[in-house]
């Protein structure tokens, strides 16, 4: 049986794969993490049921890097999908998604330990400037084929 899948569209998938799986690592951590602090610091629910600000800081680090998670990676799907419906995933446009997607990691990184905001802001431009170019790559290979 021939494999129907190119590998610029493997890589491609992979990046979107790793990405939710980056999320999904964030929500169990940011949980894990919660669920310590309310048991550590006898955190009341009633204090945490509306608002999180009543969580430490590091519980408060986990909650944000989970909301960037549903924030740029957004774009990143999008991407793909159109990509692969127009049938225009190139190699360039593939290794630009990996690339946005170690940046997300790094950023991830970076948020929940040091956080230093410095780092985290050049990561998170960084893979901004990334992604920008994928969807510049991926909309000049639609527009060339018109």
């Amino acid at each position: 049986m021939v494999d129907p899948m190119t590998l610029e569209l493997k890589l491609a998938l992979l990046a979107v794969f790793a990405q939710v799986a980056l999320t999904f690592y964030a929500v169990f951590r940011m949980g894990v993490v919660r669920l310590n602090a309310i048991k550590v610091n006898k955190i009341p629910l009633g204090d945490v049921a509306l608002s999180s600000t009543s969580y430490p800081k590091d519980a408060l680090k986990h909650g944000n890097n989970l909301d960037n998670q549903f924030q740029f990676p957004v774009l990143l799907y999008t991407a793909v999908l159109f990509a692969i419906t127009l049938e225009a995933v190139s190699m360039a446009f593939s290794l630009a998604c990996i690339g946005f997607v170690i940046t997300r990691f790094a950023h991830r990184f970076v948020q929940v330990t040091r956080n230093d905001v410095r780092l985290r802001f050049t990561l998170f431009l960084l893979g901004v400037i990334i992604l920008a170019i994928a969807w510049l790559i991926l909309g000049l290979d639609v527009i060339t084929k018109i």
